[in-house]
């Protein structure tokens, strides 16, 4: 039996038997390079044809490129990455390969995916954008008004990079983007560029029920993200890799890197409902909300976090007991504040659930 299947989703919501989940025990792994066929720049369309096919189980080692097809590396000035941001007007910056087609997968199924791996590339970079120019990109962005980058070396053996001599960065690689196929029925942009292009694609830029740009520094390397599926086969994208993030991600970007690997594995549920996406790390639950406005993504990830802890059959508890014990017990974090739509994620740590150990479903 996958080490998986018997999973806290399953414990937890009473839902999924491990016939269900379908993970296949004769799995097979899968390479998807970063060639010009498999990245694509700042858009989703669910008409592209799948780069890979596999099965609810399988794993998948997937090459990223940092932004703008890894045209920004070291010796790229602040001139070229504006150029480059204007280029692709109305998309994301983001570079993001797929998309993954996973047999079984269909609307109304909840996909998971495992993030099992994640090995960088040797440079990492952080910039914002001049605020004279892009007022509204960047929390702080008129007090910036020329912008700036720095491009690091990633020291990958000891894991770190040298912000400026005095000051060392631990890294903690998570991908800024992980995603499945479009939602057909996203709301319309209430802020800047229109979600859509007049090819119908989908932009980068904001997160939603699909994930997208979650910018949740928690999808680590033995991590599992759960999403509901809106398109046929899931479709799974990834990119805007990161090597390190704060919460917030204030000025517009994290330690942007790109990815030699990022192992995953895709696992089916079938016809289990996910409204929002959520994570399962060693040590928490987390649930997720995103809007324009940050006290409605606040509200958005709270009552996640509520409608699963009512739902849970580790201990169960009513909706009010699930309120307080948010209150007393959830950590609400914000993600990010620079992706139009921002986002908030809740954690409820397993460890106050004692009979918690017994259900952790990492080694």
């Amino acid at each position: 039996m996958n080490r998986f299947a018997t999973s806290v989703l399953a414990l937890a919501l009473g839902a999924l038997a491990c016939p269900a989940s379908r993970a296949d025990s004769g799995s097979h792994h899968y390479v998807l390079p970063a060639t010009a066929d498999n990245v694509q720049w700042g858009w989703y369309d669910v008409n592209e044809k799948p780069k890979l096919t596999v099965r609810s189980g399988d794993t998948v080692s997937i090459e990223t490129l940092s932004h703008s097809l890894g045209q920004i590396k070291p010796g790229v000035g602040m001139d070229e990455i504006v150029r480059l941001r204007r280029q692709n007007g109305g998309g994301g910056p983001h570079s993001i390969t797929g998309p993954i087609y996973v047999e079984d997968a269909e609307p109304g199924d909840t996909l998971e995916i495992r993030i099992l791996k994640i090995v960088p590339k040797d440079f990492g970079f952080n910039f914002n954008l001049p605020g004279k120019d892009f007022p509204t990109v960047g929390l702080l962005a008129k007090e910036f008004p020329e912008g700036f980058v720095r491009y690091y070396p990633l020291d990958l053996k000891k894991m770190q990079a040298e912000f400026k001599p005095g000051i060392q960065l631990p890294l903690r690689p998570f991908p800024g983007t992980l995603a499945v196929g479009v939602d057909p029925n996203e709301p319309a942009a209430k802020a800047g560029p229109p979600i859509h292009d007049d090819k119908g694609r989908t932009s980068t830029l904001r997160p939603w029920k699909n994930g997208s740009n979650m910018d949740v520094n928690e999808m680590t390397a033995g991590s599992s993200v759960y999403f509901p599926v809106f398109q046929k086969g899931g479709l799974i994208w990834t990119g805007d890799s990161h090597c390190l993030q704060g919460n917030g991600e204030v000025n517009l970007t994290a330690l942007e890197c790109a990815y030699k690997e990022i192992e995953i594995q895709p696992v089916v549920h079938k016809g289990v409902r996910t409204e929002w996406p959520w994570l399962e790390t060693p040590t928490h639950w987390i649930f997720l909300g995103f809007d324009e406005d940050l006290g409605q993504a606040m509200a958005i990830a709270v009552e996640q976090t509520v409608n699963w802890l009512a739902s849970q059959k580790i201990v169960p508890m009513s909706r009010e007991e699930a309120y307080s014990l948010t209150a007393m017990a959830g950590d609400c974090r914000v993600s990010q504040v620079v992706d139009i739509r921002k986002g908030v994620h809740c954690m409820i740590p397993k460890s106050i659930f004692v009979k918690g150990a017994s259900l952790r479903t990492r080694p």
